[in-house]
């Protein structure tokens, strides 16, 4: 394992890596910012300043930037402030890493596809509709103009199966054992990873020395009808309580992309048969709302 700082260590995914790296190296460094902890150093990535962090001098040989301003309406409500950070401040840290022997790893998003036609490939050219989508893609295409000591991870969504994680398929758990009708795109489909093959998967690309972009995701599409679909069935609950909808007839969601799922990278191959599938993450929230311990939340 390579000796790594997190920036955004106190974000979901930041913080799953950030545990990872400190099973091997106690002392490593994460940040944080809105949801600072004792464990991790403050840290604005609007105004970064490398230097404080005194990496070289510890021992660290990379830095993942995982801190961002993802929440896609906020972004669209507040351009400027989310430019500050996703893109200015970014580009900024980049350039600093540049001046130092520490690789820079980057983690983008689906969103930077129009969503026209889904299964982006690594060499797909950006096409976002949206402005946090926007933002990502110009960091994508400045980061090689920057360094060439560099990897781009690009994301789709991301998952965990912990109880009350808050995350994709707990939530819709929780939603439907509460007899909630929960509204569900058909035609929105995207590539569900889960966290900790978000983990494996971005130690397997440091171990690798894989350079340049790559999309790090599971290997098959799915709508969030259909997941929302199969969570219903291993709860055995009817599945009328999904109001199943165009996204687009969906107020908040009209100028959203589709379909960006992604091709998985060729070089996480050796990975492929390892990642946890859909059927295998839904056993798990089942199971975990399903246990005596859960159920009696909603006796």
């Amino acid at each position: 394992m390579i000796k790594t700082a997190v920036i955004g260590a106190s974000g979901y995914i930041g913080a799953h890596l950030f545990r990872a790296y400190r099973e091997t190296f106690p002392d490593c460094i994460g940040t944080g910012f809105s949801r600072a902890r004792q464990d991790l150093l403050p840290f604005d990535l609007r105004h970064p300043a490398l230097q404080v962090l005194n990496l070289e001098e510890t021992g660290h040989e990379a830095v993942i930037i995982a801190s961002a301003k993802p929440n896609i309406a906020w972004c669209e409500a507040h351009p400027q402030e989310a430019y500050a950070l996703n893109v200015t401040g970014t580009l900024k840290l980049v350039e600093q890493l540049s001046r130092t022997s520490l690789k820079t790893i980057f983690l983008s998003s689906d969103y930077v596809f129009n969503g026209e036609r889904g299964n982006y490939s690594d060499t797909a050219e950006t096409s976002p509709t949206t402005e946090y989508g926007r933002q990502k893609a110009e960091v994508e295409k400045e980061i090689p103009h920057l360094t060439n000591n560099y990897t781009i991870l690009r994301l789709s969504k991301i998952y965990g199966t912990d109880w009350r994680d808050a995350t994709l398929l707990d939530l819709l758990a929780a939603d439907l054992l509460q007899a909630k009708k929960i509204t569900v795109a058909s035609d929105q489909f995207f590539s569900p990873t889960h966290v900790n093959d978000v983990v494996s998967m971005t130690l397997f690309a440091q171990e690798k020395n894989i350079k340049g972009l790559a999309n790090l995701c599971y290997t098959q599409a799915y709508s969030r009808y259909q997941i929302a679909k199969k969570i219903a069935e291993g709860l055995q609950l009817s599945s009328s309580l999904l109001d199943v909808q165009s996204l687009h007839s969906i107020p908040a969601m009209k100028d959203r992309p589709l379909n960006t799922s992604l091709v998985c990278s060729a070089v996480f191959q050796p990975l492929y048969t390892s990642l946890t599938s859909i059927d295998e993450a839904v056993n798990q929230v089942v199971s975990n709302w399903s246990s005596r311990q859960c159920s009696q939340i909603y006796a």
